[in-house]
């Protein structure tokens, strides 16, 4: 499987396609298959050339103690454009990745032509966003460990979370698996190698990207928000504030699209890019 050493880091990459370039970039406590799984990647190749990669800490790439915050995740996808000698590309980023992709495009403009974002968080806007604690991905672990035995804090906290999936018995992991299913035990199986590293508190960290700093994107920006999004005063401040941002729903899905509803994700995307790449150059 291909790799690639960019600052200093090991970084596991697929590649498909021929044409105008497109990134995809996964969630926290992703990696790479959800694109494979969803089948994103393999339709988007037949137009464009594709490039998944897995952060850092997250599926075949290196973990390193620190350097999870949404800047240094963004510069490490800049020197992997760099690396991989690509044009100016469409960001993917679902989560999690849809905050590096803005992140990017706002530090490295020149490698940015448009970003579509999968019902992203901003910590820079968490003043405007009154929802976390109620998000129901994180209502729904609460539940499904509980029944493993382990109780998981009302406020989402990613840092307590990796480390009670590094600490379960034999026996609640079995519990988990059974409760949450094969798919859901091989995302378990990630988890206890970030329980040693910043990535729980990084997550959180503004970062530099500010409420001020996000409207100062230039770069048409697509905001597929889910229809059950808990994130959805996230969503209308990205398209009041924003200089160029269009705004669709995933119908049926709760901030998961890629893979609660990976057709009709597929096809926003599909329709968006298509849009954008129609758009005459400045």
């Amino acid at each position: 499987m291909p790799h690639q050493q960019v600052n200093g880091l090991n970084v596991h990459y697929q590649q498909a396609g021929q044409g105008d370039d497109v990134v995809l970039l996964h969630a926290v406590t992703a990696n790479l298959s959800v694109w494979l799984f969803a089948g994103l990647m393999d339709a988007l190749s037949q137009e464009y050339r594709v490039t998944a990669y897995d952060l850092r800490g997250h599926g075949l790439t290196e973990t390193t103690p620190t350097g999870y915050t949404s800047v240094e995740l963004a510069h490490d996808f800049a020197a992997l454009h760099d690396a991989l000698e690509l044009q100016p590309a469409y960001l993917i980023g679902h989560s999690y990745g849809g905050v590096i992709a803005m992140h990017t495009a706002l530090l490295c403009p020149d490698k940015v032509r448009g970003v579509i974002l999968s019902d992203p968080y901003f910590p820079g806007l968490a003043s405007i966003e009154p929802n976390l604690p109620r998000a129901n991905v994180w209502i729904d672990l609460r539940e499904s460990f509980a029944i493993a035995g382990v109780e998981l804090p009302e406020n989402v906290d990613f840092r307590t979370l990796f480390r009670a999936v590094a600490d379960l018995t034999p026996q609640q992991m079995q519990a988990l698996r059974q409760h949450l299913g094969p798919a859901s035990a091989r995302w378990l199986a990630g988890l206890p190698r970030l329980a040693e590293t910043s990535c729980g508190e990084d997550l959180f960290q503004t970062a530099g990207l500010t409420a001020e700093r996000l409207a100062e994107i230039y770069q048409p920006v697509v905001a597929l928000y889910d229809e059950y999004s808990p994130f959805m005063a996230t969503c209308k401040y990205l398209q009041s504030h924003l200089k160029d941002c269009v705004v669709d729903l995933v119908p049926g899905a709760k901030h998961m699209a890629p893979v609660q509803n990976p057709s009709g994700f597929t096809a926003l995307v599909r329709h968006h890019l298509q849009r954008l790449r129609q758009r005459p150059s400045d």
